[in-house]
């Protein structure tokens, strides 16, 4: 680039990213304009080059998709989100959307600009975090939905900060998507994974799953001062649990940030056990909505594994002594030390693949007792919502329940039974009701016609009276 005479003038052009048109810039010596050169020159060579501004010229024309995101973040997720969020959507925008648009114009951002980003991300190698597998794993359609959804509630704050006049992302075209069906235990097959399993740990975060629906990190943050299995109550049938809060790894910095603003839900963070620097934190914090919240009222079969858990617990707690760190965690090893969502996952894993069971993960288990719970209780879904801690019911039919072929053959055959095959003659056994002994017959007749024919055949043999 060199500045070009213009009447008694020295004048520059240049491109700034984002621009479709060049600037021009005009000097009155030629030192100045060279000058101007070598800062634009070190400019683009940092990445941070700007139009010049004008009188006139605000931020909002000349702020681009990267740096609005960054003040998105600042001023609006901060305020509104949690920690996995927070961590979640920092990871989408450098590793996702920065490389694709980051240094666009934030005023240039089309529909066209998206659906073609869109669809070259569907193409472009997954971002794997250290010590994960799948290092040749793709972009899925699930992972560009999320990015999309980040930046239209980006796009749309934007619109109301007044930085674009409407919102592209609520016009733009997402790759198809089809969400993968998830993997389910009928109720036998969770029956029989519970009488083979011989984890006494495993056993019992499987029957909280099952029996109180129950998430992972609900499971491994219960503490004792939450759990209800006194005589007392077991005898009065109020038996119970508090979920209040969960256990969960969290990224180091997303914490600090929150924790900054004062919006952090971490009631504790354990104490580190590996020798190393780590970029996260197993922490016990608040659940993971205010629905999340909840009692739930627990059968006979949990009351006694929770009863054997104590009492396994307290002994070992005798035995190690001093060296047992006691946070009051129902699932704790030998020391104390918290059990993490990995290890049981691990376990479930290496359970399965022993006893050859169908291969579902350990989040299916709340679906197989959501799936359950409305089969057994005649579809009552606030009740089971009350043990869900779904904020809507909706999500309790819509995403939770699962009907199984067995279900549904006896659906069918019950159809049959109840509405093709009886029709009249139920009537009739009404009509008889008031004597138990002719009501059965003719219930006994209507449910084998065979039977029917074959009397009636020996009927017409008898002589008449």
């Amino acid at each position: 680039m060199k500045p070009r005479k213009r009447g008694q003038q020295y004048e520059i052009s240049y491109r700034c990213p984002g621009y479709d048109k060049p600037f021009f810039e005009r000097f009155e010596t030629i030192e100045d304009a060279n000058l101007r050169c070598a800062e634009i020159e070190l400019a683009r060579a940092r990445g941070d080059l700007r139009p010049p501004k004008k009188a006139g010229r605000t931020r909002k024309e000349y702020i681009t998709v990267g740096e609005y995101l960054d003040e998105y973040v600042e001023l609006y997720g901060l305020n509104h989100w949690g920690d996995s969020y927070l961590s979640c959507s920092r990871h989408r925008i450098e590793h996702y959307i920065k490389p694709y648009l980051g240094d666009m114009l934030l005023q240039h951002l089309t529909v066209h600009d998206l659906d073609t980003f869109y669809n070259n991300l569907i193409d472009a190698p997954a971002v794997v975090l250290k010590g994960h597998r799948d290092r040749d794993k793709r972009v899925s359609t699930a992972v560009v939905k999320k990015v999309h959804d980040l930046l239209r509630s980006a796009l749309n704050q934007a619109v109301a900060w007044e930085y674009i006049p409407s919102n592209p992302a609520e016009k733009a075209t997402l790759p198809r998507h089809r969400p993968k069906k998830r993997e389910v235990w009928t109720a036998a097959e969770a029956k029989t994974a519970l009488e083979l399993c011989k984890d006494p740990v495993l056993k019992l975060a499987m029957l909280l799953a099952i029996g109180c629906s129950m998430r992972i990190g609900e499971i491994l943050g219960l503490t004792w001062d939450c759990v209800d299995i006194s005589p007392e109550s077991v005898q009065s049938g109020t038996a119970s649990l508090f979920v209040n809060k969960e256990i969960k790894r969290c990224d180091k910095s997303s914490l600090q940030s929150l924790l900054r603003r004062g919006h952090s839900d971490v009631i504790l963070t354990f104490p580190e056990w590996k020798q190393g620097e780590s970029k996260t934190s197993l922490v016990l914090k608040g659940p993971k909505t205010e629905s999340s919240i909840r009692r739930i009222f627990l059968p006979q079969t949990v009351i006694d594994a929770l009863i054997a858990a104590h009492t396994e617990q307290e002994k070992m707690k005798t035995f190690v002594a001093e060296a047992y760190q006691d946070f009051g965690l129902v699932f704790a090893h030998d020391t104390g030390r918290p059990y993490e969502e990995r290890q049981i996952a691990k376990k479930f894993k290496t359970f399965i693949q022993e006893t050859g069971l169908p291969s579902v993960v350990f989040h299916s288990l709340r679906h197989c007792s959501t799936s359950i719970k409305l089969e057994i209780s005649n579809g009552n879904i606030k009740a089971v919502q009350g043990d869900t801690g779904h904020a809507q019911a909706r999500m309790v039919t819509d995403v939770y329940a699962h009907t199984h072929d067995d279900v549904r053959r006896n659906l069918a055959k019950k159809l049959e039974e109840d509405f093709f095959r009886k029709g009249e003659p139920q009537k009739q056994i009404s009509a008889a009701s008031s004597d138990p002994t002719l009501a059965q017959a003719l219930q006994l007749l209507q449910d084998n016609p065979q039977l029917a024919q074959l009397l009636l055949a020996v009927s017409k043999t008898l002589p008449p009276k």
